[in-house]
């Protein structure tokens, strides 16, 4: 805010001294002429206050884009981005990249519990169930049987070996020129 200060003097004559002439005050100013002169003063103000931060400022930022000037307007330091320049500061392999890796943790993400319960529905399948009491005594039955069927094919060998021990010696003994029978 700008203010405008208006000073009034008057002299004093001593006593016995002529009151040298006055100079003629001028008349006090119009009002509209007094706010007009006050109006162009406080824009002249400001205009120097804007123009004070543009030189002070190097990046402006706007509709039209970004602009860092050096710092001399128009020195060969001065760039300009424009308006649809941001739009492709990240590279599209970088893009594709992180598309593939978010997909790749959905994909865990989602797929990783059905496998477990996909692997667990395979283990209980291989699991034996539990028997009922009526199998397992045919089973036992069936185990006595084939023991005692083991037991039987034994004695069958052995009597077949001392069958043909005997036969063995009885044909070492035997008469010359008599036939086996």
């Amino acid at each position: 805010m700008i203010s405008v200060t208006v000073v009034f003097t008057q002299t004093q004559t001593q006593a016995g001294q002529a009151a040298p002439s006055a100079p003629a005050t001028p008349a006090p100013p119009d009002p509209a002429q007094l706010r007009e002169q006050i109006r162009q003063s406080i824009n002249a103000a400001r205009d120097a206050a804007r123009d004070a931060a543009q030189d002070q400022q190097r990046v402006f930022v706007g509709p039209a884009g970004i602009t860092v000037r050096g710092a001399t307007p128009g020195q060969p330091g001065t760039i300009y981005v424009g308006p649809r320049a941001v739009d492709n500061l990240i590279p599209q392999q970088a893009v594709t990249m992180s598309l593939g890796f978010f997909a790749m943790i959905a994909f865990i993400v989602v797929g990783w519990p059905i496998a477990r319960a996909f692997g667990r529905r395979i283990d209980k399948r291989s699991q034996v169930g539990s028997l009922d009491s009526g199998t397992k005594e045919q089973l036992q039955r069936i185990e006595q049987a084939v023991d005692a069927m083991s037991i039987e094919v034994e004695r069958i060998s052995e009597s077949q070996r001392f069958m043909a021990r005997l036969q063995r010696d009885a044909s070492a003994h035997a008469l010359p020129g008599t036939e086996p029978r």
